[in-house]
């Protein structure tokens, strides 16, 4: 539905100005302070009443103010036609709806709030907000929640981050380790076993020196007595004895040192060597295995952290892909909003237009009526881009433009042009200042209201 009259008096810098749009589009020209925004504020103030309101919504000097908007209805969702009439004085603000039937037990605040949008909503105020802003916008409209999976995102990657780092870290650790295929033991040898054999031997090869040692002089000892045999006669007959003792014992021994011979230390200590060689690999097979088999731990880790994180982004994607995006090729990451993939900070002043002005009508369905308060940045691409865009939706815009007289004169006559609060000529043509009052007329769902340009004074407060 779109407004097919707005009358407004009093009201901030507006003394009175009646309006009958002929055009989807209706421009508002006039200098500073000339009471522009006091006019789109009006429909605000009507709309959404005392949550809009500002510290003086009433003209200084003035009792009253006076807003009344004529609605066309909406036969789509069988409300007709309909007048709305906000009051305000310095104590209250009143909000009537007429017909009254067009309520249905309602009030009139609760009907507004169920058939307005975003009302206050302007395509360039959107384009001026940051991306984060933006994004928040978006994902209100389109109803969905983001956060919450973009919080888990965040930390699921941050695990695989962590775990990636560590699998890594294995992978390297397995490859800088040796492996012996060829060695098969899995327990080391123990080199004190065969120390202890070693120092055995090496005891008693040293014993089988010494009795040899002894054993050598003992000859020497029986030589020795054999001489002093030939030389001491008196004392022959006991060194005999003696002698034949010693010679038996002597050859006792050689007999048995005879059937002894030393073991070979070298034998030994190869083996120890070869043992050595032999435990050294099967403790790095055993590192081997160990890290073998962390690296299996860590990898298999790291892929069911992959796999949630992709199951969360599948299920992100989703929500996104399902939710109802009110622009085609408008999309959104974590840092803002995305046109066709590219930031919609990046793109063409056209396009982000384009993008509000799609957002914009998504958050206003059912009441078709926009604002631009800063309608003086628009080019006329981005002016002929708007109409064009307002025309094929079936939406009303009221776009305020800053311009002196001069400049109304010289670019056409375009639109209505304000000056001191109040309208001085409407498409080229005077607006007169003493207008006859004009009667509103029965508003009822076969009621059509007139859609040729009109401007006409509201009448005085007393008489409203």
């Amino acid at each position: 539905m779109k407004i097919v009259s707005l009358s407004v008096s009093n009201i901030m810098n507006i003394t009175a100005a009646f309006i009958k749009p002929t055009d989807d589009v209706v421009l508002i020209q006039g200098d500073n302070e000339a009471g522009k925004s006091s006019l789109l504020d009006s429909i605000v103030f009507a709309f959404k009443g005392d949550r809009e309101l500002p510290v003086e919504p009433i003209k200084r000097g003035a009792k009253k103010g006076n807003i009344e908007i004529h609605m066309g209805g909406d036969p789509k969702l069988d409300i007709p036609p309909f007048v709305i009439t906000r009051t305000i004085t310095d104590k209250r603000a009143t909000l009537k709806i007429e017909p009254v039937e067009i309520l249905q037990g309602e009030t009139p605040r609760s009907f507004m709030d169920k058939i307005i949008g975003s009302i206050s909503f302007d395509p360039l105020a959107f384009i001026n907000n940051d991306s984060k802003k933006q994004r928040k916008i978006l994902l209100e409209l389109i109803g969905i929640d983001v956060d919450e999976l973009d919080r888990k995102e965040k930390e699921v990657f941050n695990e695989r981050t962590i775990k990636g780092r560590e699998l890594k870290g294995a992978e390297i650790k397995v490859k800088e380790l040796v492996c012996w295929p060829e060695v098969k033991e899995t327990e080391e040898v123990k080199i004190g076993e065969l120390s202890t054999k070693l120092s055995e031997v090496m005891n008693s090869n040293q014993a089988i020196q010494n009795r040899r040692t002894w054993n050598q002089l003992l000859k020497e000892s029986a030589l020795e007595i054999k001489s002093e045999i030939e030389t001491l006669e008196i004392k022959l007959a006991g060194l005999k004895s003696r002698l034949d003792i010693m010679r038996k014992d002597y050859n006792n021994e050689k007999a048995k040192l005879a059937l002894l011979e030393p073991i070979p230390v070298g034998t030994i200590n190869q083996q120890i060597e070869s043992i050595e060689a032999t435990n050294a690999k099967i403790r790095d097979n055993s590192t081997h295995q160990i890290e073998n088999t962390n690296l299996k731990t860590t990898q298999s880790q790291y892929n069911a952290i992959n796999s949630n994180l992709e199951s969360i982004r599948a299920s992100r994607l989703k929500l996104i892909t399902d939710a109802p995006i009110p622009v085609e090729g408008l999309t959104f990451d974590e840092d803002g909003l995305l046109y066709n993939d590219i930031p919609l900070a990046q793109c063409s002043d056209g396009r982000k237009l384009m993008v509000s002005m799609g957002i914009s009508m998504a958050l206003n369905p059912t009441m078709k009526v926009l604002r631009i308060k800063d309608g003086s940045l628009l080019g006329k691409k981005n002016m002929e881009i708007l109409s064009q865009m307002v025309k094929d939706k079936g939406y009303q815009v009221f776009i305020e433009r800053v311009a002196d007289k001069d400049s109304y004169d010289a670019t056409g006559k375009v639109g209505l042009f304000i000056e001191e609060g109040e309208p001085i000529e409407w498409n080229g043509v005077a607006v007169e200042k003493e207008p006859e009052p004009v009667e509103s007329e029965p508003v009822t769902k076969s009621s059509k209201l007139t859609q040729q340009a009109d401007i006409e004074k509201p009448l005085p407060d007393d008489e409203w």
